[in-house]
């Protein structure tokens, strides 16, 4: 749509927009109230004065004449009661300007000096402002802020002219991070204990099915959930497209800091409600981190990193939302100096592979070794293998860090095969290596490095890696099996599909999860999973290794049922290479020992 058809079409629905901003009956009665109280001329002076401070270079030459006739409509606040022929000459006005070349983001522009000269024709220079005239410029701020966002959402359908974005975010309509310090600067310099100002930042974080889907519809669902967000916006507070999947929301006039939290998680549930209804199996987390000024910053830019650090802690402990205070600081060093260590860590191979032995039930012999991914800080903290991926991904480094681990797996491999330990090496895949085409050359580049025969190199693969693609998981399984390695479906049972795995994945062997198998000697329903499982691989011809065995009892009733292998603390902790060959040596001496 041209900009001139955009002048033509009819303007959007503004009277219902106004009720999804939460401009009610005496919201409008407030704004009918300050245009009899204000003079015309009063308000066009300040406004004047506000924009020539605010819109610094967004006024293009050639456009002047069409953004004076913009800015006279809006400021036009006696037509103000009659919003819906009001916005449409605003429409039509916005119109010519676009066609005469101005910055799309002239109008945020003009609506943020709207607000500051509505408010200081209320209040001037006063510390202390009634309540009345608070309520009125809250009322002014969301029927501007409304008005804003409706002419914004118009560009996204229009060519690309090669125009500025302004302070508009092209994909969701919303103001962009730039609106964002913009008016943090002007509402923070005077916030005090009766007029705090909120800042929440919330992140989507999407699953593996939808980090996979095509660009365009990854945006379409971010457009979506924009939408629905803006929907449950208070009168004055302002929503913000901060980043790729990210929102910031800006809350001007906080009269308790508890209304932070209780905005955070009006939006978090319309997302998940958002979720259940219309993206169905598709799952995603919004979680959110929250400041407020000036207790947390007294500028833009300090506030936004309180609210950030607050969302890294929420991440941290999984919560939905966590609102900053001066203790998260520390938080933030120290993932600073995490992901500074492991990065470190990776390019000076400080990362080490521990086995962790499974031993046949039949007759007690140590036949494979499972590597467990091991990491000592410099402080001398052991890392739990979960955090080094999570730490890798956020890094963009994890294809190195599995490139090193299949390397290094074959490595070990070899080494057992050259002291006589007659063992199979399982590693671990992660989900981003399921969906990497190129696993099956890096697996063979590093059999054939290692001269290890792929036999002795087995592959674990978690249910949840192969959710996002199936039919792809299959093909690169396959892959690995031509090259002649077994592979073993791993944490089985803890997932929702898996006789259609068992069905059409050529896996060779099945892990049963610790939760199963700790209980076992207590839990019937436990033993009924178990032997179920049993079952079910004795039918499709795969062998069962038990994962966290740690008592006798478990173990008699795993040799019971027909279980293969089993692995846990009962056999034998996870230990390094050296001890392991030496640990190995000593149990098949002892064994060699026994009469028959």
């Amino acid at each position: 749509m041209t900009n001139g058809a955009m002048g033509q079409a009819r303007s959007p629905d503004f009277e219902q927009a106004l009720v999804n901003h939460a401009v009610g009956v005496e919201e409008m009665a407030a704004i009918r109230a300050f245009a009899r109280v204000v003079a015309a001329a009063d308000i066009a002076s300040e406004f004047a004065l506000c924009l020539a401070r605010i819109a610094q270079g967004s006024v293009m030459s050639g456009s002047e004449q069409a953004q004076a006739h913009f800015c006279r409509v809006l400021v036009d606040c006696a037509r103000w009661a009659e919003p819906q022929p009001w916005f449409d000459r605003l429409h039509a006005s916005w119109a010519e300007c676009l066609d005469g070349g101005a910055a799309p983001g002239f109008s945020l522009d003009a609506c943020a000096a709207l607000v500051k000269a509505a408010a200081r024709c209320l209040a001037g220079d006063r510390a202390a402002v009634p309540r009345l005239e608070m309520d009125i410029l809250f009322a002014i701020d969301a029927f501007a802020w409304c008005a804003a966002s409706l002419l914004a959402r118009e560009l996204p359908s229009r060519p690309a002219d090669g125009a500025s974005s302004g302070d508009v975010d092209a994909a969701t309509g919303l103001p962009d991070r730039h609106a964002i310090g913009r008016l943090l600067g002007q509402w923070l310099p005077g916030a005090g204990e009766g007029q705090r100002v909120g800042l929440v930042v919330l992140s989507m974080e999407w699953g593996v099915a939808v980090r996979n889907l095509p660009a365009s519809e990854r945006d379409r669902l971010c457009v979506a959930l924009s939408q629905r967000l803006a929907e449950e916006l208070r009168a004055g507070d302002v929503l913000c497209a901060s980043g790729d999947q990210e929102w910031s929301l800006l809350l001007p006039a906080l009269r308790s800091p508890a209304q932070l939290r209780l905005a955070a998680n009006k939006l978090i549930m319309a997302c998940d409600m958002l979720l259940e209804d219309e993206v169905g199996e598709r799952c995603g987390r919004l979680r959110a981190g929250g400041a407020v000024g000036p207790a947390h910053g007294h500028d833009a830019a300090s506030l936004e990193v309180a609210a950030r650090t607050a969302l890294l802690v929420a991440r941290r402990r999984s919560l939905d939302f966590e609102e900053y205070c001066d203790e998260f600081a520390e938080v933030v060093d120290e993932t600073v100096d995490f992901e500074r260590e492991l990065l470190s860590a990776l390019h000076l191979q400080e990362l080490q592979l521990y086995l962790q032995p499974q031993v046949r039930l039949c007759d007690g012999r140590c036949v494979a070794v499972e590597l467990l991914l091991r990491w000592q800080r410099h402080s001398g903290e052991w890392v739990a293998p979960p955090r080094i991926i999570d730490g890798a991904q956020r890094l963009g480094v994890l294809p190195r860090l599995s490139n090193w681990l299949i390397m290094h797996g074959a490595k070990v491999a070899a080494a057992l095969v050259h002291a006589g330990v007659d063992v199979k090496v399982n590693v671990n895949l992660t989900a981003s290596d399921v969906m990497d085409d190129e696993l099956p050359v890096m697996v063979a580049q590093a059999l054939d490095t290692w001269r290890v025969a792929p036999g002795r190199f087995g592959l674990e693969i978690t249910e949840s890696a192969l959710v996002p693609d199936e039919q792809r998981a299959a093909k690169l399984i396959s892959y690995l099996r031509q090259l002649g390695c077994p592979v073993a479906l791993d944490d089985f049972g803890t997932g929702f599909s898996s006789l259609a795995y068992l069905r059409n994945l050529p896996v060779t062997e099945l892990k049963i999860d610790q939760m199963f198998v700790r209980g076992l000697g207590q839990s019937r329903a436990d033993q009924a999973i178990v032997e179920a499982v049993m079952r079910l691989a004795d039918g499709f011809g795969l062998q069962v290794v038990a994962e966290g065995v740690e008592d006798a009892r478990a173990r008699e009733m795993l040799a019971e049922m027909g279980c293969d292998l089993v692995q846990g603390h009962l056999e034998a902790q996870a230990m390094p290479l050296g001890e392991f060959i030496g640990w190995w040596r000593a149990r098949e001496a002892g064994r060699s020992s026994v009469p028959a």
